[in-house]
């Protein structure tokens, strides 16, 4: 499986998809999840995809404008054997000497590499493509020889149709998280209790990935300055300055209560405990935000593909997008003072959303011999 390490938007479904398949067709099939640019040499495309990435998210605007550049070259892509050469020529030099039967690609740099590897060295490996941005399908993702491109939703589909993609080459199969991720031990009221904050509050988890990047911390400080009777658990991954911010506010005096985390390895009872998730737009962990039936309140995003996340919250009224700190302490004092949460809540749960790990899994097996197709061509 190849993915890049940019995030962990893009190697979390890779491993969860590794996991499904070692779960459910136990000694089956070898599964190796490969960032391909570090394991094939390319070290210095490597550092820049992923220094490029800290700084989409500290600096969107730059991004953003990539992005839109992107699109505007639309099939065009042969500047990305100029921009990334190395990792182009390391890559398929790489799967050349691994010889794999199937290429499942969570990144469409991996998914462009594969091609290229099956158009110049003849390889006959076939090639699966899941596009993680759950509601987009821009034009890098939109790889024609491919040999399947799995989606999340109708509208990444859309997408993807849009951009020229056969639809007989598109199947809709659900975003895959880690099974375990599911599976959440600790109660509410045992996690509360565990993190010093008061049961009788609404609780807010706000994270912005593994790198604390974002504003939302900021926010996070005014709500404090406000003494909104609110429970806030902030994960600041692995950014030691926000940590320490964050641990100053647990020290104040407020109607606020903070509970500091750093990096943090039970997601998923942070999530469960929580009423709302808080912070950057970014599909991993809308999604796994979703399928725990829980409403995000989104402070900012870097790229399009995000951007494409909020409008689908918004359009069935699962969220809520507080891009200031004006219309975030509004917001928060809506949910101390009304039901806006429950609404959202109810209104997510009325879109049966769920996980597609075991759906994902099958499909690759199938396409190794082990069953017919799974996920519909059909919106």
């Amino acid at each position: 499986m190849a993915m890049l390490e940019c995030g962990f938007g893009h190697k979390n479904p890779a491993i969860a998809v590794r996991d499904a398949i070692e779960e459910d067709y136990p000694g089956a099939y070898s599964v190796e999840v490969v960032d391909l640019a570090r394991e094939s040499g390319a070290i210095a495309a490597d550092e820049l995809l992923k220094r490029s990435w800290d700084f989409s998210l500290a600096f969107p605007p730059p991004a953003r404008i990539g992005y839109l550049l992107v699109e505007l070259a639309g099939e065009r892509k042969e500047y990305i054997d100029v921009l990334f050469r190395e990792f182009v020529v390391k890559g398929m030099a790489y799967i050349d000497r691994y010889r794999p039967d199937l290429i499942f690609s969570t990144h469409p740099l991996c998914t462009y590499v594969a091609v290229k590897a099956r158009e110049k060295l003849g390889l006959a490996f076939k090639l699966v493509t899941y596009v993680v941005d759950p509601f987009d399908g821009y034009s890098w993702w939109a790889e024609k020889g491919s040999d399947y491109t799995l989606v999340a939703t109708d509208r990444s589909r859309d997408r993807l149709l849009r951009h020229g993609i056969p639809p007989e080459k598109i199947r809709v199969i659900g975003f895959p998280i880690n099974k375990k991720f599911m599976r959440v031990d600790a109660d509410r009221d045992e996690v509360i209790a565990r993190l010093g904050l008061d049961p009788d509050n609404r609780t807010l988890l706000v994270s912005a990935g593994g790198q604390g990047i974002g504003r939302v911390f900021s926010f996070v400080e005014a709500l404090a300055r406000h003494e909104l009777p609110l429970n806030v658990i902030t994960v600041a991954g692995k950014n030691r300055r926000t940590k320490e911010r964050m641990d100053r506010l647990v020290r104040m005096s407020s109607k606020t209560r903070v509970a500091s985390i750093g990096y943090a390895r039970n997601m998923n009872e942070l999530v469960a405990a929580s009423d709302a998730v808080v912070g950057k737009a970014g599909a991993s962990t809308a999604m796994e935000a979703i399928f725990l039936s829980k409403p995000m309140i989104f402070t900012e995003w870097s790229t399009y593909n995000d951007r494409y996340i909020i409008n689908f919250a918004l359009d069935y009224h699962i969220g809520m997008y507080c891009p200031t700190t004006f219309s975030f302490i509004r917001a928060m004092r809506s949910v101390v003072e009304d039901d806006r949460l429950r609404v959202c809540a109810e209104n997510l749960a009325e879109l049966h959303m769920r996980p597609g790990t075991d759906d994902v899994a099958a499909f690759i097996a199938g396409q190794l011999g082990a069953g017919g197709p799974v996920g519909s061509d059909r919106g």
